[in-house]
């Protein structure tokens, strides 16, 4: 369940239209500093969707325990144990935090 000041947050941000539009236009800009930074790591986008990457690598389930260590949430599939799914990182400081440790900084 949501706490009361979130849910009040949310329907402040959810009856917002100029930050909904806002929204929209940066996050395929921020998807695609994912993606090249992915790419850069040598890691194929088998999925995207505006939030969220799924990429496919030989062992998901050990890259997923790396970046756990370094507090990345990832989401691994059990049924696909090569898939691994990346959130859009918050900012520029999220998205070289995750490069280092994709690149095993």
């Amino acid at each position: 369940p949501l706490r009361k000041p979130l849910r009040r947050a949310l329907t402040r941000a959810y009856a917002d239209a100029g930050w909904i539009a806002a929204t929209r236009r940066h996050l395929p800009k921020e998807a695609d500093r994912l993606d090249a930074m992915l790419r850069h790591c040598g890691f194929q986008v088998a999925g995207a969707c505006p939030l969220f990457r799924l990429i496919e690598t030989d062992d998901a389930r050990a890259l997923f325990e790396r970046l756990a260590r370094r507090a990345i949430l990832t989401r691994p599939f059990a049924a696909r144990p090569r898939w691994l799914r990346i959130g859009l990182p918050a900012d520029a400081k999220a998205l070289a935090r995750l490069e280092a440790a994709l690149a095993g900084d």
